[in-house]
Parts: structure tokens; sequence; C-alpha cells
């Protein structure tokens, strides 16, 4: 017995010995080593001097100049880039790059393309991340026919960094994800090697094969605005503003991938200076900063013209536009008049007049034309701004009124009325958002509609769920405002919202006539 206690203490004793020893010996550590064969760069993601066992690391091959990865050797092998690497030991990959592979770049925007018209002209925004949940892609726009009766696409949206200098929001959707293809503008499938993927590859494809159509890099938005106004400051506007302008217009996104030929200019959506929009980061110097920060975009954009007409012989028109607000309270900060003098035209946003934030009512329209019946003579409608921006000294033919391609909504609406002007009990769920959703959607649900005479605007009301939102009617009365009021144009937001067929903005385009037509 006592025996048979001493072997099992001394086998509990040479365990915990065992133990300390195996808790005090480190795991192995391995090294990836790397190497190029002609000219670019090889990184690793996450970036170490060792790694443990059966870590994945990241390998990406950069080229550089007119240089294209082909394949790898050593440890890798194949074309797929980036590629993943399981570590099991030391490591060596190499990167082969070839030359003189890499497309030429387009021919700089404005150089031998038609001029855009003085009227009738229409501008809609693409959205970046349309390309997700709602697998709307660039090749839609061509798949609808809605490129024929685009003039501008304003691709939404860049932002501005925590170092006020423009940034992609999304390098992936921008010019990293590959398109197959049958996904393509042109039915090309991206490649591996070939630098610019994504959509900006994609809008530069659209241009090559439209080339009446120009290409804004919009930046931004709603909830990309809190840090204009720093930017906007004496000190930081040039520096942003070349920021900007080097990496969209002249410049490369990143080492080894060009956007030039991309765009032909900016959008400026500053929501809003010298008032709040999502956050209130504005100063009362914005009135004067607004201004300024467009003077210092206008001068250093003729700056690239110059620059790309001493190279080529040819000289592009780089285009400089704002998304202007349509609410008295937004608008009435802004110098308007000065800030006109250096665009080429502003886009009133004369929509969300009301919506869920408004969620007890009434029931009213979202991008009334003319006084909503719901509002006193303090309400705002389109009408209504565009008088301002032209009191405001704004010419007419520098101004487009923007339209909706959505909706917004209320439920438990009372029946009085037909649901207008009537208080609701909350705001229903839309498709992506509550209390918003697409044109395609809401025409498609069939609910009955109905028609404003006095604000020239329709919605649909099925008894308990109201949702005002432009169809072919109302955007054909908005067309024929534009053209009676000799306005440049019209804006709409966003190409997403219309039917597959793109039949709303050809009945926009339908009433609102083509130039010279």
């Amino acid at each position: 017995m006592g025996s048979r206690n001493i072997v099992r203490t001394a086998l509990l004793g040479l365990a915990v010995t065992f133990g300390c020893l195996s808790a005090a010996a480190a795991p192995p550590q391995y090294t990836i080593t790397t190497a190029v064969e002609g000219d670019g760069v090889v990184t690793l993601d996450p970036d170490q001097a060792s790694y443990k066992k059966n870590n994945m690391v990241t390998v990406t091959a950069v080229p550089a100049g007119n240089w294209r990865f082909d394949h790898w050797e050593g440890d890798l092998s194949g074309d797929a880039n980036p590629e993943t690497l399981r570590v099991s030991s030391d490591h060596a990959v190499t990167a082969v790059f070839l030359e003189g592979s890499v497309e030429p770049p387009e021919p700089p925007p404005g150089v031998d393309r038609p001029p855009l018209p003085a009227s009738q002209m229409v501008v809609g925004y693409f959205a970046q991340w349309t390309i997700y949940r709602r697998d709307y892609l660039p090749a839609d726009i061509v798949a609808s026919n809605s490129a024929e009766d685009l003039d501008v696409v304003n691709y939404a949206f860049a932002g501005i960094d925590e170092n006020l200098r423009c940034v992609s929001l999304d390098p992936f959707a921008d010019y990293g994800q590959r398109y197959d293809a049958d996904e393509s503008v042109d039915g090309v499938a991206d490649t591996v090697s070939q630098p610019l993927k994504g959509n900006f590859n994609q809008f530069r494809k659209l241009k090559a094969m439209y080339p009446h159509v120009r290409v804004l890099l919009s930046i931004g938005g709603w909830t990309e605005s809190y840090r204009f106004s720093d930017a906007a400051l004496p000190e930081n506007r040039e520096a942003f503003v070349a920021s900007c302008i080097d990496r969209f217009i002249s410049g490369e996104v990143e080492p080894g991938i060009s956007v030039a030929g991309v765009f032909d200019g900016l959008d400026i959506d500053w929501e809003y200076p010298g008032s709040c929009g999502e956050t209130c980061d504005y100063r009362p110097e914005d009135r004067e900063n607004f201004p300024a920060l467009l003077a210092e975009f206008r001068g250093q954009l003729e700056a690239a013209e110059d620059q790309v007409e001493a190279a080529t012989g040819s000289r592009p028109e780089y285009l400089l536009t704002i998304a202007g607000p349509a609410g008295a309270a937004r608008y009435e900060p802004i110098d308007l008049g000065t800030a006109a003098g250096y665009l080429d035209w502003i886009n009133i946003m004369a929509y969300d007049f009301h919506g869920a934030w408004e969620s007890s009512g009434p029931a009213n329209h979202h991008a009334a034309l003319f006084s909503s019946p719901c509002d006193g003579q303090d309400g705002d409608w389109g009408d209504k701004a565009v008088g301002a921006y032209l009191s405001a000294g704004v010419p007419a033919n520098k101004l487009l009124l923007g339209v909706p391609f959505y909706g917004r909504g209320w439920r438990g609406v009372s029946a009085v009325n037909d649901g207008l002007c009537q208080p609701a009990r909350g705001i229903p769920r839309g498709t992506y958002e509550k209390g918003v959703d697409d044109y395609k959607v809401l025409e498609g649900a069939g609910d009955p509609p109905f028609w404003d005479d006095l604000t020239a605007t329709h919605w649909t009301f099925d008894g308990s769920e109201f949702w005002s939102y432009d169809d072919a009617r109302s955007l054909g009365v908005k067309a024929g405002y534009v053209n009676d009021t000799g306005l440049r144009g019209v804006m709409f937001w966003e190409l997403s919202g219309d039917s597959p067929d793109g039949g709303l903005l050809d009945a926009l385009r339908d009433s609102l006539g083509r130039p010279g037509q």
C-alpha cells in the first residue's frame, strides 16, 4: 500500500516537471522571404518579422510603372493575386513581373469628345455601394440603355481622412473588385494582372463606349461632410484640394494604379456650409471659406488642364460642380452668388423635404415642386429653392433641378383625403432603409395612385401606408418646368432606384427632350 503511494507521488512529480518544461518552451517562429523578378514589390499582411505555424498571410504583388504581375515562383505558384500562404516552415516567394503589358491610359478627358449640352442636360448619381446588396453594377447602366439618356454620372463618394486629404471610402469597390465578363460594361473580364479594376475601370470603359458621357467624382455626402469645415480653412484648403486632384484627376490612387482619364472633374457635396447636416461640425466662417475652397479647386483644376495641354497639345475640360441644398435653413448661410462664379453648375437637391424624422406625420410630399397644402409658407419646395438661387445671382443656366428615384413613406395614416396631410403612427419598413424605398419597388407594389395638382406631385396610398415618390407624370411636369424656366437640366439620386429597363430615366429624358431636337 505504501509502495503504491510512493510510485504515484513520483509519477505526479514527473508530470508536473514535464508540464513546466512544456510551458517554458516557446513555439517555433518562421520567416517569409520575398523577392521579385522585374519591377515591383511584394507586400505581406500582416507584415511581421516572423510568424507562428499555421498563421495565414496575404501575399500581394504590386507592379511598378509599365509592368504587370505574371506569376509566382518558390513556395507559391500560379497567377492568383493576392494569394494566401499558410505558414508551415520558413518560406520564400518570388513575384515575376513582365514589362510592357499595361494598357496605355485613356486619352485625357474632354479631348475629341462632344461638348456638354447647355440645356436639357441629365446628371445621375451612381453610388459605389450599390454593387453589394442592391446588385446594381456599372454594367447595368448599359444593360438598361440608361447610358444613352445620361450626360453626366456623379460617382459617389470619396471622403476626407483625419489628415484632411481626399481618400477612397471603399478601395475594393472603387478599383480593386475584379469583374467577370458577364458583369463587365463591355463583356470583357478583368484580369488578375491589370492594375486598375473595380468601378473606376468600368466607368473608364463606359466612357470609351459612350463618348458623350462625362464622369465626375463626388466628394462628401451626408455622412462624409463633417471634415469639410476644417478642410476649407485658409491654412488647409490648398493641400486638401491638391490631394483630391493628385489622387483622382492627375495621379495614382495607389502605387502602380492610375485613374488618369476616368474622371472629368469633381462634384463637391458638402452638407452643409454654415449649418448642421448629419453633424454640426461647421463654423460661421464657412460663408467665406466655402467660395474660397471652390476658388482653390477651380484654380488647381485649371492648372491640371495646363499640364495636360503642355504634354499632349490638347486641352481637357475639368468640371467643378456642387450639390446644393433646397431647404432655406441650409442655403441661406451660403454665399450662393459668389460660389456660383467658380462652378460649371449647381445640382439643387429638391427632395427630402419630409421623411422619417417626422414619424408622426403629417404624411407629406418629400419632393414637391410647388408649395404643399400640408405646409405653410415657411415650408420648402423645389420652385422656392430655385427662386432663391436665382435671386442670389446664380444664372439659370447654372442650375439643375434635383429629383429622387426613391420615395419616402408613413404608416398608420388616416384615410381622410387619401392620406395626404394626415397624421401617422410611424414609419414603414423599406427594403434597405426604414421609411425609404426605390421607385422600382414602390411602382411594382401596385398601390392605388393619387395626384396633387397644387404641387404636381404623385403618391400612393393603400388605406394605411402613404408613399410619396416621383413617377413618369410628375417628372414630366418637372422637366417642363426646367425647360420653361431656362434651367440647364435635371439631376437625380440615384441610378439603382430605377426599374431594370431604365424606364423612369427614359421617361424623364423623353419629357426633357434632347438638345437640338
